[in-house]
């Protein structure tokens, strides 16, 4: 990846990664960024059902939209959920033509039970309504916030069993061509964010590797919320001596410096044990208590973050704040 290649330039962007991380809120951010760049885009969540409450079109005041179809958040952005009923849904409407006789059969309780029920139907339901959705070219880019970690894997292998059994027809064939988009280093991509703790990091190695063999393209990792480093080298070299010294000392902030060690150890791993095939961006912890006022820049420092090449961002990386600080 072109350290000057924007992290949504992909026509689908998965994003993917375990929950607590910043999924969300980097969906938001580059999907406004997509917008402001004058592309058409569609941010998009992946959820099980459409009855709660969407954590990512909260964000910009539709918390709980009343359409399955994409609606207009603002200028070049639009919003969308994606869930496996809706995929449904436009699968027997293709298989049957009559709306009527679709509506009547996704309100059969029995029916949806099969549906959501039956090994790989509802990533199959998911994919088919991704396939909709680029088939119909309204948009430039589409960015997914997926659910957890484990879904972009089900989502690109899961479908291939049903595949081999039905590998033509209408099922058939939106599989192929939905495995295709997403094996499709030019079409798609995945971007990973992840904390600065090992086992974090470590997952995300793994997560990688998971992806390669599924034939997705990573793309990205973005390293999130680690915490300020307030002492020089030299400072810190006079605090370990002292320490050293002072086996049964206690000094304000220890435990804090124990935090301290494991981010940066896991930094380490992050810069140097992730492929380098990859851009990796860093995002510094910010607290709203005593970071209100660059949390009000939130969207302003996330972007710049995010359009930094891998030399660049890690001196430049006290300039802006973490996915999880602030609205986006």
């Amino acid at each position: 990846m072109s350290a000057v290649e924007p992290i949504w330039s992909r026509e689908l962007v998965l994003v993917s990664g375990k929950g607590g991380v910043g999924k969300t809120t980097l969906t938001a951010v580059m999907g406004q960024m997509a917008a402001e760049a004058g592309r058409k885009v569609l941010i998009a969540e992946v959820t099980p059902d459409l009855h709660t409450t969407s954590p990512l079109l909260s964000h910009f005041g539709h918390p709980r939209p009343r359409t399955e179809e994409p609606f207009r958040i603002s200028g070049q952005l639009y919003g969308i959920r994606i869930a496996p009923q809706s995929g449904h849904r436009l699968f027997l409407r293709q298989a049957l033509k009559v709306r009527l006789l679709v509506d009547a059969a996704m309100k059969s309780a029995a029916l949806t039970r099969f549906l959501m029920a039956a090994p790989t139907f509802p990533e199959i339901g998911v994919l088919f309504q991704i396939v909709h959705l680029i088939r119909q070219k309204r948009f430039d880019h589409v960015i997914i916030d997926l659910p957890a970690t484990g879904h972009a894997l089900a989502l690109a292998s899961l479908p291939r069993v049903v595949h081999r059994v039905v590998p033509t027809g209408l099922i058939g064939d939106a599989i192929k061509e939905g495995l295709d988009i997403l094996t499709s280093a030019s079409r798609c991509w995945a971007v990973i964010p992840t904390l600065p703790e090992s086992m974090p990091v470590t997952e995300t190695g793994e997560l990688i590797d998971s992806l390669h063999e599924c034939g997705i393209h990573v793309g990205a990792v973005v390293l999130n919320r680690i915490p300020n480093n307030p002492l020089t080298d030299v400072e810190r070299d006079h605090l370990d001596d002292w320490s050293a010294q002072n086996s049964h000392g206690r000094f304000l902030g220890a435990r804090e410096l124990v935090r301290l060690d494991r981010a940066l150890a896991a930094q380490k791993m992050f810069r140097s044990g992730l492929p380098n095939t990859l851009t990796k961006y860093e995002v510094p912890e910010l607290h709203a208590d005593r970071d209100q006022k660059r949390l009000l820049r939130f969207p302003e420092y996330l972007r710049a973050a995010l359009t930094l090449s891998p030399t660049e961002h890690s001196e430049s990386i006290e300039s802006s704040p973490n996915l999880e600080g602030g609205p986006a």
